[in-house]
């Protein structure tokens, strides 16, 4: 399928009718693409039967490769990050959905703190929201009020360090999460080859290095994206030049991390670029879920609870090539993917015994799609 076909496609879809079930969802798609019409994408989501029914572009935001949904009210967040070397600050935009169209309008926007803003996490305790800059390698934290419009910035901190890989000439915030204590903010930076830990002060809006400040990984590693276990004493890392899943158990009173284990997404006999993507959990904790984007694949891990160790289940298929993001929808039952290299969003079907992925029919043509984001439909 072309290009421009792909677009025509995209652009002329009509808006879903208003979702009358909990069941329904809006899901939303960011993306790399820089070109007109582009923007911030949308679905109905049908968690009985997986179906997908299109909504068309519904925000013209500039390169919204990460989107957040705020945990209660309708409200999504975007970072807007321009193609490109330039060192020029990113934005951040809040967004309010129509929950019966799924239609965006801009609250406003901000500037992000640093260059290259690539990732976001939201704190509900302090009501904040932490951005990832991958070009500048800076950590920043931006308030959120309770309409769900972004304060100006509260802090920012900088990564430092390098690595052997051609890409880590310099550090790149790739990934941020905050602990369930909602006391520190953990940075996984692709350059520098460490997972930074900040705290940082609601009281104050202090954001400071925690003691110790940072763990490392193995040199050539590319720390990627970060996962906490929802019982909180565990979180996942997954790297994306190594394309490895790494596990930590954290202790939140001493501000530690302790490595687990380490586990290859790829086997021996792997000759392909290793390439990992994004990891979640399941919201009871049983399970890890991991896009490989090298051997465009989904992986599944069981979780032992006590130890944080992970034992392979499942490798699948994506469907599409180049698995950039997914997300499990709110029920736990599906999992829908963003295969940035066939320009397609997949959904699959999730055993709540097993854990086990399978292929399901829905799919919609997006163009580069490298975020996928659930908000309710209902009150």
């Amino acid at each position: 399928m072309g290009r421009a076909l792909l677009l025509t496609m995209v652009s002329c879809f009509l808006f879903a009718t208003a979702p009358s079930r909990a069941d329904e969802h809006w899901v939303y798609f960011g993306n790399r693409a820089t070109e007109p019409g582009q923007g911030i994408a949308v679905a109905r989501f049908d968690s009985n039967t997986g179906r997908l029914t299109p909504g068309g572009v519904v925000a013209d935001i500039n390169r919204p490769t990460w989107l957040l949904a705020h945990p209660s009210l309708p409200v999504l967040y975007a970072v807007s990050d321009p193609a490109g070397d330039t060192q020029d600050e990113s934005s951040v935009f809040s967004l309010a959905a129509d929950r019966a169209t799924g239609k965006l309008s801009v609250l406003n926007s901000v500037a992000s703190g640093g260059g290259g803003a690539t990732h976001l996490t939201f704190d509900a305790s302090s009501k904040s929201i932490f951005v990832a800059h991958f070009r500048t390698g800076h950590v920043s934290w931006l308030p959120v009020a309770s309409d769900g419009r972004l304060g100006e910035l509260h802090a920012k901190q900088a990564n430092y360090g390098t690595g052997p890989h051609r890409r880590q000439t310099s550090p790149h915030a790739h990934g941020v999460v905050v602990d369930p204590s909602h006391r520190y903010v953990f940075a996984a930076d692709l350059g520098a080859d460490r997972v930074f830990v900040y705290r940082f002060d609601s009281a104050t809006h202090q954001l400071t290095p925690g003691a110790p400040p940072f763990v490392s990984v193995a040199p050539g590693s590319g720390p990627r994206h970060l996962a906490f276990h929802p019982g909180g004493e565990f979180v996942f890392l997954v790297t994306e030049l190594s394309a490895d899943v790494v596990s930590y158990r954290w202790d939140a009173k001493s501000g530690r991390l302790e490595q687990v284990q380490i586990v290859s997404l790829d086997g021996p006999s792997f000759t392909g670029t290793r390439n990992g993507a994004h990891i979640q959990t399941s919201r009871d904790g049983r399970f890890l879920y991991a896009a490989n984007r090298g051997a465009h694949a989904l992986q599944v891990y069981a979780v032992n609870e006590q130890s944080g160790k992970l034992t392979e289940v499942q490798r699948i298929a994506a469907t599409g090539k180049t698995p950039w993001d997914f997300s499990l929808d709110p029920t736990g039952r599906w999992l829908i993917v963003a295969n940035n290299g066939s320009n397609s969003i997949n959904v699959f079907s999730v055993d709540p015994a097993t854990g086990k992925l399978a292929a399901g029919e829905g799919w919609l043509p997006v163009m580069q799609p490298s975020s996928v984001t659930f908000l309710s439909a209902s009150e």
